[in-house]
């Protein structure tokens, strides 16, 4: 991949006379992908992949990685840009037979919200039996998740000493180096448990990162990102479910069951309480009920409670 990347900076250089800094661009955004692609731990990207070895869910999965990073949809549409031309030239080349890029589309203008999980979709998420190490450690990392709201760079970057399972809670370190305590329900916290302890007998005991691949090392942010989606597809969940649906999930859930839209902007470690009001579009529910209270019309069956209503709108707007 690195090889094949070079030359296509050779000819977007030499023969499509290209700024110096538009091959620089280029050159970054494809190595940063290289990464990604790498970044499981199966291979380095000294070592890097093949291009021919490159498919269309590996590039889908690029994009929905660079979501859950809060990627701009400009800084997305440049690297989806460069993809889609450095995989061309390798077709037009004769490098590789079918072109991986060919229907990748650019991102859409605006916020596109991900997906949350509805009903018992986290359930289902999360009915394997736990039977390996590393189901163990999959377990707790989805139940971390929807427990905390935590965006996946803060649980990659997390520490053994960060967590308190007594208390129930964990310090992360978000956006702008800002730490901040996130909580963790009782179920987590007996799944983190088990998962410390079959960690220990593995490997003779804990060392300081908080999740570790199968070697002992720290995983990932895309390691992550690989369990979660490998962990959906297994379950057979309709349409995909990343970290940030997790995320999206814990957000939705809390603001549908009345939490303070303040309080919800502190656990998910927002700056603004902008960022935060998008979740708002998916409490419906309570929305729903707060019109059959209050409409004389909605619903002649349901009683209005006045007092309750003034209640959850002082709470709520």
């Amino acid at each position: 991949m690195i090889y094949a990347i070079d030359s296509f900076m050779n000819y977007l250089q030499y023969e499509k006379n290209l700024s110096e800094n538009t091959v620089k661009a280029y050159s970054i955004d494809l190595r940063d992908f290289n990464i990604f692609l790498c970044a499981n731990g199966e291979v380095s990207a000294a070592e890097s992949l093949s291009p021919v070895s490159v498919t269309k869910n590996d590039i889908k999965a690029y994009i929905g990685y660079m979501f859950d990073k809060g990627m701009t949809r400009a800084t997305m549409g440049r690297k989806i840009a460069a993809i889609r031309s450095f995989f061309a030239h390798l077709h037009r080349s004769g490098v590789i037979e079918s072109n991986p890029a060919l229907g990748i589309i650019y991102p859409k203008k605006g916020k596109r919200l991900p997906r949350f999980l509805r009903g018992g979709e986290f359930d289902e998420l999360t009915s394997f039996e736990p039977q390996s190490f590393l189901d163990y450690r999959d377990r707790a990392i989805l139940e971390l998740f929807y427990s905390t709201g935590c965006r996946v760079g803060e649980l990659s970057g997390a520490d053994i000493s960060d967590i308190d399972l007594d208390e129930k809670r964990l310090k992360v370190l978000g956006k702008g180096r800002k730490e901040r305590y996130v909580f963790i329900t009782a179920g987590a916290a007996g799944f983190m448990k088990d998962y410390f302890k079959m960690r220990s007998d593995k490997f003779g005991g804990l060392t300081e990162p908080l999740f570790v691949n199968n070697r002992g090392g720290r995983i990932t942010e895309r390691g992550i990102f690989d369990i979660v989606t490998k962990r959906a597809r297994n379950s057979e969940l309709n349409g995909s479910v990343t970290p940030h649906t997790l995320r999206h999930s814990f957000a939705t859930d809390m603001l549908n069951n009345g939490a303070d839209l303040r309080a919800v902007q502190e656990m998910l470690g927002h700056k603004n309480l902008s960022a935060t009001q998008i979740y708002t579009h998916t409490t419906k529910e309570r929305l729903k009920a707060v019109y059959n209270r209050a409409h004389p019309h909605a619903d002649p069956t349901f009683n209005i409670d006045k007092e309750s209503l003034k209640k959850d709108c002082e709470k709520n707007y």
